[in-house]
């Protein structure tokens, strides 16, 4: 097998390795914190009624519309075909809403932060490079260990950092939600 086809496979194994993963810890999670969704979801719903069979129905619905009356195996097969599908269910924390929904509605303002973030970190990174190659000797002596330094920062830590410069300091943005106040 050639160095790249190798590369490739490994490459692609890793991914499927980390994918099974993330949605193996994206089932497992929530089932192993403290106390039942369903429960509050009844909780909530069933405010003022003080029939503990009206109450106990109630549960047994939604613990039927979530599955988590069925066998964790079960719950898993079920999670994995309904993704699959693009079946995200409902939310436990937002309920009746589903997840989906939640989704569509944050999506554009992920891509709204990203896009500029890739493009403005592109320039910046590919300049940097370009003068660090082309004025070598004093420049690129400066600029790795910064650039060092300053990738090894955790992406929140930058964000308070470029938070109070731009949005505190120089109020070029809002410091929170979507829009100036």
């Amino acid at each position: 097998m050639k160095g790249y086809q190798k590369y490739f496979l490994n490459k692609l194994s890793w991914f499927l390795i980390t994918f099974v993963f993330a949605f193996l810890l994206n089932f497992i999670l929530p089932r192993l914190m403290p106390g039942d969704p369903v429960a509050v979801i009844t909780a909530r719903v069933a405010q003022g009624v003080s029939s503990r069979t009206a109450i106990q129905q109630v549960y047994e619905q939604y613990a039927e519309l979530f599955g988590t009356n069925k066998p964790v195996l079960e719950q898993f097969v079920l999670y994995m075909k309904n993704v699959v599908q693009g079946d995200f269910g409902t939310s436990f924390s937002q309920y009746p809403r589903p997840v989906a929904d939640i989704l569509k509605s944050s999506i554009w303002w992920t891509i709204g932060l990203q896009f500029p973030a890739i493009i403005v970190g592109w320039l910046i990174g590919n300049t940097l490079g370009a003068l660090a190659a082309y004025l070598k000797g004093g420049f690129d002596k400066v600029i790795m260990p910064v650039s060092i330094f300053v990738s090894t920062l955790p992406a929140f830590g930058m964000a308070v950092i470029l938070l109070v410069i731009f949005g505190v300091q120089l109020k070029w943005f809002p410091t929170s939600g979507g829009y100036g106040f």
